[in-house]
């Protein structure tokens, strides 16, 4: 099966309102914003072909596109609340984005700034099982 990566786009939710820890996604760790790891990930994983970071905040949109992701357009905030799941976040950033370019992808992946242990290697492996097998909706890494 041949391989597009503009099919598969990678969507990255970072809200500004943690409350654990305050601004967490604009830290640096490592010299470098906690943002940028997943961002860097998914392009250094050479299976992904678009880049969204879904925020409301304008200072990680700002980090988020130096790093080479796109944000198309801010986060709603009734999609950036404490209680909003996962779900709802991703499905508004990829249907909002596949409207506005007119394109379906198919494949999605859901990175998370947080998991600061993530292999670029899983993404690809992830990516590149759900090409292979068409069975297969979903993957998940596990360590």
């Amino acid at each position: 099966m041949s391989f597009e990566i503009e099919d598969v786009i990678c969507i990255i939710p970072a809200r500004g309102g943690s409350k654990g820890l305050p601004r967490k996604n604009t830290l640096k760790l490592g010299g470098e914003p906690l943002i940028s790891r997943p961002i860097r990930q998914a392009i250094e994983s050479g299976v992904i072909g678009t880049v969204l970071v879904t925020t409301d905040d304008k200072e990680i949109a700002r980090i988020a596109e130096s790093f080479g992701a796109i944000v198309p357009f801010m986060r709603p905030p009734e999609l950036a609340q404490d209680l909003t799941s996962t779900e709802d976040t991703l499905q508004h950033a990829l249907l909002e984005y596949e409207k506005k370019i007119e394109k379906k992808f198919e494949i999605a992946v859901f990175l998370t700034a947080t998991d600061i242990f993530r292999k670029v290697q899983w993404i690809k492996d992830a990516v590149l099982m759900l090409k292979e097998n068409q069975k297969l909706e979903s993957v998940f890494s596990g360590y």
